[in-house]
């Protein structure tokens, strides 16, 4: 037997290696093609709509992978959900937690993008992936007219979430002792946002028992013990973090991103439903992540293909402009900052693609096939770790010189 498996071995190590012996042949010169492409809430236009357009007929799941901070993306999104919505209803799954979701549907469902700007108002960090103007505005795309809004929110709680899902509890309080309870954490939270004091945040800071003191004040509350749960879940995963555990930090955080997807996948009502994902391009292309994860975007191909149809992957950043960023003071949360693009700049000048032939103005759709075969494996290998997770896990690339920083509503 251990002759069998050595035997076994050498033929294995020979198949490995054989091909690396042989030296790579240069791919021949390939003309990667660039297309305008413009969109808004009416959909997509110009020449790189015509590509996008049948890829999107065939796709169940667009999975727009964005650089955060950027007011295009949201703005991309909206063009993709109306060009999915010619074929029926569609949803957004989004990078927020599922309680926090139900909070921002109900918030659209009274008031629209108004409601959502008063739900954040003076909370910078409850809902950031949502509180921007054009986020808001994307989402308020999904409120249908009978009153439903198809918002999945499959991410953890957000750090700054209990600044909103403290007052919701605080107004389920089934007995002054609860109320008090809640009262306490809530005011320490508030306080602890109003002094950019993160540490003091209960998200990083309360252990297991201060969530499980919390549910007990709560009994015959199904609902409001559900979520602290989901608090206190979202607390393990931020501690992680905080603990540099940075590996458990993404591993419970996507397990819990996949069941939480998975979960509304199948409290639809449609067989096959339609989705537009739009989060952080790490959790959105295909293969293993730059942080050593099987993400979101890895499950999308094959349930697309047990349903005869296809995952669309699109990453957007910009190569210049504007981005907003979170920066943590007594001053504020956000400063606008010009781009400093690491991401489609390296895929560019790998691919020996001239930058002039992207505009000043506009935005620009840009085929990733073409550029994973002109670079072969050795030059998408000299690569940078992000860049080549772009190249392999996504379809397109979606870019721009002028690129538009989003606008906030929670500060």
């Amino acid at each position: 037997m251990r002759m069998f498996f050595a035997a076994l071995s050498g033929i294995v190590a020979l198949a490995i290696t054989a091909p690396a012996m042989a030296e790579e042949v240069t791919a021949p010169a390939l003309d990667i093609p660039i297309w305008e492409i413009s969109f808004g809430p009416d959909g997509l236009s110009g020449p790189g709509a015509n590509i996008l357009r049948p890829e999107i007929a065939r796709a169940q799941f667009v999975a727009l992978g964005e650089d955060h901070g950027f007011a295009d993306s949201p703005e991309l999104g909206r063009g993709l959900a109306a060009e999915m919505k010619k074929y029926g209803r569609a949803y957004h799954a989004v990078e927020i937690g599922p309680w926090s979701g139900k909070i921002v549907q109900q918030a659209l469902r009274t008031d629209g993008v108004t409601g959502v700007a008063t739900l954040v108002a003076g909370k910078p960090i409850a809902l950031p992936f949502v509180s921007n103007r054009e986020d808001a505005l994307l989402a308020n795309d999904f409120a249908e007219p009978e009153g439903t809004v198809d918002l999945w929110g499959i991410d953890q709680e957000f750090i700054g979430a209990p600044t909103i899902l403290l007052e919701e509890l605080k107004a389920m309080a089934p007995n002054a002792a609860a109320r008090e309870a809640t009262d306490s954490l809530l005011q320490k939270d508030l306080a602890a946002v109003a002094a950019a004091d993160q540490k003091g945040l209960l998200m990083l800071s309360a252990p297991p028992a201060t969530f499980a003191d919390l549910r007990a004040k709560f009994t015959g509350s199904p609902e409001a013990q559900a979520i602290i749960d989901s608090l206190a879940e979202s607390a393990v995963i931020y501690q992680h973090n905080n603990a540099r555990r940075y590996f458990a930090n993404n591993a419970d955080r996507i397990a819990l991103m996949h069941r939480l997807f998975l979960q509304q996948y199948h409290e639809a009502e449609e067989p096959a439903p339609r989705v537009l994902l739009k989060m952080g391009a790490y959790h959105l292309g295909r293969g293993t992540t730059p942080t050593k994860m099987f993400d979101i975007g890895s499950i999308l191909p094959g349930m697309a293909a047990a349903n005869q149809m296809q995952s669309l992957h699109i990453a957007f950043s910009g190569l210049s402009g504007e981005q907003l960023t979170m920066r943590p003071s007594s001053e504020g949360y956000t400063q606008v900052k010009a781009v400093d693009d690491k991401i489609i700049t390296p895929i560019l000048e790998a691919a020996q693609i001239d930058s002039a032939r992207i505009g000043d103005t506009g935005h620009y759709l840009i085929p990733l096939a073409p550029i994973r075969r002109k670079l072969e494996s050795k030059g998408i290998n000299e690569l940078s770790t992000f860049s080549k997770f772009v190249v392999l896990g996504f379809d397109y690339i979606i870019t721009t010189k002028a690129a538009k920083a989003a606008t906030p509503m929670g500060d």
